[in-house]
């Protein structure tokens, strides 16, 4: 008998160890509370608004991450630990999205190219890439007399060895994922997601963030290909509803 109570103890315990249980956050940007902001279980894809003060509440266990998304901050994932649930709320920093002019035009016939500051035809690059350019710029300069030698770029040794570099990339990914979804607002309204998709209204901004994940989708929309993009997004809408009944 005793034998078999400590079986079912070993079975249940597992169990009740992986059931979510609601964690209490707040988010933050420096001193101030961020409201509006949607907070987005991936492996749910359960998601919800923050309230005036910034508090949210969402079902989460350990190894869950949450996705912090808006208009006005930049994207941030927070993995779930046993520590997130020891302060009530569990404060969640983000960084307010700052806004860069990619180019300013005098008018339609005078540009940079019709001046000739830069060739015609150049890539424009976006804020992200600009600055992953300046930072991976790391070529030998030779100094002139009376120093000879090989040189190195100051910032390019700073880069090195803080690491700036691989954070540029890490936000030239967050850019890329910003624009994705942008296009897929471009491409859907939030009534067409309801009716067309079958997406709960609860779940839009989570199952936008579920399709810019997907590698086929993000290289669709990166291409500008409205058809496949779509294509694959009603695909991804499936999938998507899949999870959301698993979870129930």
């Amino acid at each position: 008998m005793n034998k078999l109570l400590y079986l079912l103890l070993f079975i249940t315990l597992p169990v009740f160890a992986q059931e979510r249980k609601p964690l209490q956050g707040r988010i933050m940007a420096g001193d101030a509370v961020v409201n509006d902001v949607f907070v987005i279980n991936k492996k749910t894809g359960a998601e919800v608004k923050t309230k005036d003060k910034g508090d949210f509440t969402i079902d989460v266990k350990t190894g869950d991450v949450l996705v912090v998304y808006s208009n006005k901050t930049e994207v941030r994932e927070f993995a779930v630990s046993e520590l997130s649930f020891a302060d009530v709320p569990y404060i969640m920093s983000v960084n307010p999205k700052s806004y860069e002019l990619n180019e300013v035009v005098i008018n339609q016939t005078v540009t940079s190219e019709s001046l000739g500051l830069v060739p015609k035809g150049q890539k424009r690059y976006t804020p992200a890439e600009r600055r992953l350019k300046t930072a991976a710029d790391f070529e030998p300069s030779l100094f002139l007399p009376p120093s000879p030698g090989i040189g190195i770029p100051t910032d390019a040794i700073i880069n090195a060895i803080s690491g700036r570099t691989k954070m540029l990339k890490k936000a030239l990914k967050t850019e890329g994922k910003v624009l994705a979804i942008e296009k897929i607002n471009g491409l859907y309204t939030e009534q067409e997601l309801r009716d067309e998709l079958k997406i709960p209204a609860d779940y839009l901004q989570g199952f936008i963030f579920y399709a810019v994940e997907d590698a086929t989708c993000a290289a669709a929309l990166k291409a500008r290909n409205d058809d496949l993009a779509k294509l694959t997004i009603a695909n991804l809408a499936l999938k998507y509803r899949a999870i959301l009944e698993e979870h129930e």
